[in-house]
């Protein structure tokens, strides 16, 4: 006890007051690093849209309607070939690709093809037992 008062614990290997915020006797000096995580970032200050940023982005919507459009074309194929072959394995996969083609943007090639596929597949889940029914 004699020595705690004499001061010779004061640099202990154990001491967390270099470290730790609240064992520093200046508290004030941890204020700057918290305003600086607080502070807007640099790069979001002049994040405005430029001609270029926007050529960029007009670019990739494009590129995705591009692919949306092919992939509608796809799925409107795949609808029409389930009426003749296969309508429940193609009715589904026309639903599926359909459903794809709409979230990347072709809405109308994608909303037909889902409603072809689905009435194809329907209709064969439906007609064939009931076929086997009467006969």
């Amino acid at each position: 006890m004699e020595r705690e008062s004499e001061g010779h614990f004061s640099h202990s290997p154990h001491d967390d007051s270099s470290t730790n915020p609240l064992y520093h006797p200046d508290m004030k000096a941890y204020n700057e690093e918290m305003s600086a995580e607080i502070a807007v970032p640099r790069q979001a200050i002049h994040a405005y849209p430029t001609r270029e940023s926007n050529h960029l982005t007009n670019d990739a919507v494009r590129e995705t309607k591009s692919a949306g459009r092919a992939t509608g074309w796809a799925a409107l194929i795949l609808a029409a070939l389930s009426w003749v072959v296969w309508p429940v394995v193609l009715g589904a996969t026309a639903i599926i690709v359909g459903f794809i083609a709409y979230r990347q943007g072709a809405r109308g090639l994608g909303v037909w093809s889902i409603t072809l596929g689905f009435i194809a597949a329907a209709a064969y889940l439906v007609l064939v037992p009931l076929y086997y029914a009467i006969t």
